[in-house]
């Protein structure tokens, strides 16, 4: 559209970036649109200056894009709803799935393997003794580690099927914003060829080409106006609704790499104690040697030197559990961005629609 200079006509529309209605239109759509817009000018100026039929067909051009902005006010309520569910139904403060991940990590925290300050001047023996009372901690904490896991599985379905909603939503702004495109280019080629007209019948019909101007063309680009300022409006709260629905893809990510993540450590957990317990046999056999004749010395020390002890066990569970604390901190930060995000989001969804009647 040509918007060379800023006109001082308060009927004139105000600038927009250049290609931001025309260039987004379907070709195709536009052939039809130029017909149309040719039509309709056609007829506004063959209609006699101050007749009932020019009214309804200014009326008719006062109401371009009425229903859409109407469709895209219903969906952007509707949105502003799910999403606020979404903060208080998942990923609120006082939400179940808030709840469920500081009760995972308070679980972590108390069978935490860093507590169990493995490799001091203790014998073996006494280590492997403490291993055993970890592990007797560990097991009586597994199955609400496992009811917490599967809570949070639960959370996490429930909120891609929230998401699943809002893409399907998304489909449908998007086909009314793609509407919006369309009238506005029609706004706008109604504009110009009116304008044309205009100027064309200044000289040899002076008072119709006036009567055009101030009756018709104020009304088309007021409406124009109305409709590039709507269209603005819901492609911005369309794009903040975009990356709402990324951020969510990334809390259910990080709630899944959580999950994944603990189930890691509960069965390296398992494994470990496997290990102690291969251990301890082990331990037995190296006290039966030291009990033995001293031809068996150094059949002792070998086994004793092949012994690693918990240190390594105690070492391996420190690193899971730490990946466990590192996964629950990823999910808290994604959350907080999504939070973040929605709180623009609202800005755009929530500001006043023009031209909405």
């Amino acid at each position: 559209m040509s918007q060379s200079s800023k006109s001082s006509n308060p009927a004139e529309p105000q600038e927009v970036p250049p290609g931001f209605v025309s260039e987004a239109v379907d070709p195709l759509v536009i052939e039809g649109i130029e017909l149309l817009a040719v039509e309709q000018v056609d007829a506004l100026v063959l209609v006699e200056p101050g007749s009932a039929e020019l009214t309804r067909a200014v009326a008719g051009i006062d109401r371009l894009g009425e229903r859409d902005f109407v469709a895209t006010a219903a969906m952007s309520g509707r949105l502003l709803d799910r999403r606020f569910r979404s903060i208080d139904g998942f990923l609120g403060a006082k939400a179940p799935m808030a709840r469920q991940l500081a009760d995972l990590r308070k679980a972590a925290a108390e069978i935490d393997p860093a507590k169990l300050k493995i490799g001091s001047k203790r014998s073996p023996e006494d280590e492997m003794r403490k291993f055993d009372r970890y592990f007797e901690r560990f097991a009586r904490a597994q199955p609400r580690l496992q009811e917490i896991l599967d809570q949070l599985n639960e959370g996490r379905f429930a909120l891609e099927q929230d998401n699943a909603a809002i893409v399907q939503e998304e489909g449908s702004l998007g086909t009314e914003i793609e509407t919006l495109r369309q009238y506005a280019h029609l706004a706008e080629r109604i504009d110009q060829l009116l304008t044309a007209r205009i100027e064309a019948m200044a000289e040899p019909e002076p008072a119709r080409a006036h009567a055009l101007r101030v009756d018709v063309l104020a009304v088309v680009r007021r409406r124009r106006q109305e409709i590039l300022t709507h269209l603005a409006i819901t492609t911005q709260g369309f794009a903040a609704l975009r990356i709402v629905e990324e951020n969510n893809a990334e809390v259910i990510r990080a709630v899944a790499s959580a999950i994944s993540t603990t189930t890691a450590a509960m069965r390296t957990a398992v494994l470990t104690a496997q290990a102690a317990a291969s251990q301890r046999m082990t331990l037995g056999h190296l006290q039966a040697a030291r009990l033995a004749a001293r031809t068996m010395a150094d059949q002792a020390a070998a086994l004793e030197a092949s012994v690693t002890g918990p240190a390594r066990g105690a070492a391996v569970l420190e690193e899971a559990w730490g990946e466990v604390y590192a996964a629950l901190d990823r999910v808290d930060a994604q959350k907080a961005q999504v939070v973040r995000t929605i709180a623009q989001a609202d800005r755009e969804l929530t500001r006043p629609k023009p031209g909405a009647r």
